[in-house]
C-alpha cells in the first residue's frame, strides 16, 4: 500500500536538503501555516462583506425593480438596478432570490393540496422561474 505525504511533510523533506536544524523547518512550517490561516481568513472575510453585503444591500432597495411574470407567456424583464453583485459572481441576485422563493414555498406549511398537487404546481413554479432567470441573465449579459 503507498500513502502520499502531506504537503507540510513534502515541503519539510525539501527544507531538509537544505536546513539540517529540525527546529527551525519546524518554525518555518509554523509561520507559513499561520500566514495561510490568516490569509484565507482575509480572503474570506473580504468575499462575506463584499458579495453577501451587496446582495442584502440590493435585495432591501429592490422595491419596484423587479422581474416578474403574467403568465407563461408574458414576462416582464428588469435588469439589477445594481450591477456589483452581478459583477463579483456573475449571477444576478434576483436568480437568487427566486431560489429562495421556491425552497420557502416548498417549506411552506399552509397548503391545501395534497402531495402531489403540490409537486405539481411546484413543477409548474419551478419551470416559470427558470424560463424567466435565463430572461433575466440574457439582459443582464446585453448590458455588461
Amino acid at each position: 500500500m503507498e500513502y502520499s505525504l502531506k504537503r507540510d511533510e513534502t515541503i519539510l523533506l525539501y527544507l531538509k536538503v537544505f536546513i539540517p536544524i529540525p527546529e527551525l523547518r519546524n518554525k518555518i512550517i509554523k509561520i507559513k501555516n499561520e500566514d495561510e490561516k490568516i490569509d484565507a481568513l482575509k480572503y474570506h472575510s473580504d468575499r462575506w462583506e463584499n458579495i453577501v453585503g451587496e446582495y442584502y444591500y440590493t435585495r432591501d432597495n429592490h422595491t419596484g425593480k423587479f422581474s416578474y411574470i403574467f403568465d407563461n407567456i408574458n414576462y416582464v424583464i428588469k435588469p439589477d438596478h445594481r450591477r456589483q453583485f452581478y459583477n463579483l459572481t456573475g449571477v444576478s441576485y434576483q436568480i437568487v432570490e427566486l431560489i429562495h422563493e421556491l425552497i420557502r414555498i416548498l417549506h411552506e406549511d399552509s397548503w391545501d393540496f395534497e402531495i402531489d398537487e403540490k409537486k405539481d404546481w411546484l413543477r409548474y413554479d419551478d419551470s416559470l422561474y427558470s424560463e424567466l432567470s435565463k430572461k433575466i441573465m440574457n439582459e443582464m449579459r446585453k448590458i455588461l
